[in-house]
């Protein structure tokens, strides 16, 4: 890390010139202010278009730091990540305590999800409700940076509502792949942050694959939507009565036990939603782990109770908002 704390940028008010003898300075100023302004939105628009783009194709290993606000000590980990008949697929190791790993098979590389196309700015099929980026977010380019060895370019985003997180990525210049990422509560406290320090952007695919599996191995497959969808239908049991602005439905499915699930995202921020029949005491409350939490509550409807969980890197407030707003159809 290059500093031990995150800290936001501090906004200067300038007094306002008036003199008219400095009109036509005040003119250049504001006119090279403005190219400036567009500039700096062409280099971040670049950034974020790379970064939802090129990682999904490539094949590569890297180890990479972890650390959360509920446990101070750093946790390592190695990614591996290749491309197999038009397919992706993780494994995510970890390499401290017991031997463990995550196996994640993904969407074919032709297919974005809507984040991807949100960062993508291809929002134009996905209905005219839709929020852009920049009326979500803040960004600001913080320089160049050098990462795990290599050359990057820091972007922090800040949010222009308090039903998200800030964030600081640091976007690898040729890949897009985030080399180093820190997510911010609206105090500015760290709640989360990785950060690779190395990367193999040439690896043996063949061995990878043959690696032997992990004492310890759970799996699971991204996909949670048709490809590309240019449509996604909403739940036919439960609607969100209140979503953040910016966030849209992406994808629904059942999970355990028939348990439906449905997942939003505005681009760079998700959330999903579970609803499950419970029978007994419902629990209630807020757990998190990291920048992660989870609110429980509880609805009934039609006679029935249902057990009601909103799962994301959200503040604590919008997810009881957004759990307090579930409606049976």
């Amino acid at each position: 890390m290059l500093t031990p704390l995150f800290i936001r940028p501090v906004l200067f008010v300038f007094p306002l010139l008036v003199s008219l003898n400095l009109h036509a300075q005040d003119v250049v100023v504001t006119s090279s202010q403005a190219q400036s302004n567009i500039t700096q939105s062409q280099e971040v628009t670049k950034l974020l278009q790379k970064m939802a783009s090129i990682p999904h194709t490539l094949n590569y290993q890297g180890s990479f730091t972890y650390q959360h606000k509920d446990n101070p000590s750093l946790q390592s980990f190695r990614v591996i990540h290749w491309v197999q008949d038009g397919i992706e697929h993780e494994r995510l190791q970890h390499l401290n305590g017991p031997e463990r790993e995550f196996l994640r098979s993904g969407k074919a590389i032709g297919c974005a999800s809507l984040g991807d196309q949100l960062l993508q700015g291809k929002i134009g099929q996905l209905g005219a409700n839709l929020a852009r980026m920049d009326q979500l977010y803040k960004f600001e380019i913080r320089g160049p940076e050098r990462v795990a060895g290599r050359e990057a370019t820091a972007l922090l985003a800040l949010p222009l509502d308090t039903y998200r997180h800030s964030s600081l990525l640091t976007i690898d210049n040729e890949t897009g792949l985030v080399l180093k990422s820190w997510l911010v509560d609206e105090s500015a406290r760290p709640l989360e942050r990785y950060q690779f320090i190395d990367l193999d952007l040439s690896p043996d695919v063949d061995s990878i694959r043959q690696q032997p599996a992990a004492k310890l191995q759970r799996s699971a497959t991204a996909q949670i939507s048709e490809c590309n969808p240019s449509d996604l239908k909403q739940s036919e049991h439960w609607r969100l009565a209140w979503v953040p602005p910016g966030f849209a439905f992406a994808g629904q499915r059942q999970v355990r036990d028939h348990i439906d699930m449905m997942m939003y995202t505005d681009g760079l921020t998700t959330f999903s939603v579970f609803v499950e029949l419970a029978t007994g005491a419902i629990p209630e409350g807020v757990a998190s782990r990291g920048a992660t939490l989870a609110v429980m509550d509880s609805l009934v409807h039609q006679g029935k109770s249902y057990r009601i969980t909103v799962v994301g890197e959200i503040p604590v407030v919008t997810a009881q908002k957004i759990a307090q707003n579930i409606n049976g159809l």
